[in-house]
């Protein structure tokens, strides 16, 4: 059955319905394998050695499968921080245990760092979770085309951002090429009008989840940190910023 567009009104439906509270979430392990990405960006931004970084990320993911989100509490941060945190803390404890001859004082400083670092690895670990959240949106999109035939959501999004100074004439007779069948100037709008309020919505959702609480103002500062706000200004309502 084939998804409907959701209009600005269902998309804030939708967010309203999902938890915000991310210390409650039933499987919190696909979140750290969903950004392992940016684990491994940061933790090599702090370690600066390959093969610690995947011995640290090896001992994290064990030791988060025994023991899940230890004394989460969303209240008290995203779950961006936290897992930065927790990271961090991993890596700390990995050194001090298996190399501590070779902890100098300015890899323990940078470790030891509540902020996490120097200003390069916390833009490190950013872009990476900003990265993440965009390919989570981009599979989202890919698997919606893959169940629905009648749908090039993900063709027509992925083509206009590659060439965004051509033409919608230019842009369907590329679709047109890639899919092996003929798309129109105007069916190639209404498609990527219909799919780009869909990857809108993927990249409100994904963040959402990982807040600290359900205000819309710290939804949409984590949005602005990020650089994501401008995926999805148009698909807000207008009272959206306004909070609740």
């Amino acid at each position: 059955m084939k998804r409907p567009a959701a209009s600005p009104d269902e998309t804030l439906c939708r967010l309203d319905e999902i938890t915000t509270r991310w210390s409650q979430i039933k499987d919190p392990l696909q979140f750290v394998y969903r950004y392992s990405t940016a684990i491994r960006a940061y933790l090599q931004a702090l370690v600066h050695d390959p093969q610690k970084v995947e011995e640290i990320i090896q001992e994290f993911l064990v030791k988060f499968l025994q023991t899940g989100l230890v004394a989460a509490d969303s209240d008290r941060g995203r779950f961006r921080d936290y897992l930065k945190v927790a990271v961090r803390n991993a890596a700390l404890t990995f050194l001090r245990k298996k190399h501590p001859r070779q902890m100098d004082s300015e890899s323990l400083a940078r470790l030891e760092d509540p902020a996490g670092g120097p200003a390069e690895c916390e833009r490190q670990w950013r872009e990476e979770w900003r990265r993440c959240v965009l390919d989570k949106a981009w599979r989202s999109l890919d698997a919606h085309q893959q169940q629905h035939t009648d749908n090039l959501f993900y063709t027509v999004v992925r083509l206009a951002s590659d060439h965004p100074r051509e033409s919608s004439q230019q842009l369907a007779e590329r679709a047109s090429r890639q899919v092996g069948r003929p798309l129109k100037p105007a069916a190639f709008r209404k498609q990527l009008s219909r799919a780009r309020r869909m990857f809108a919505e993927e990249i409100l959702c994904e963040v959402e989840q990982t807040v600290e609480n359900d205000c819309r103002a710290d939804i949409e500062e984590e949005l602005i940190e990020l650089g994501l706000l401008e995926f999805i200004r148009g698909y807000l309502p207008d009272g959206w910023r306004q909070g609740r």
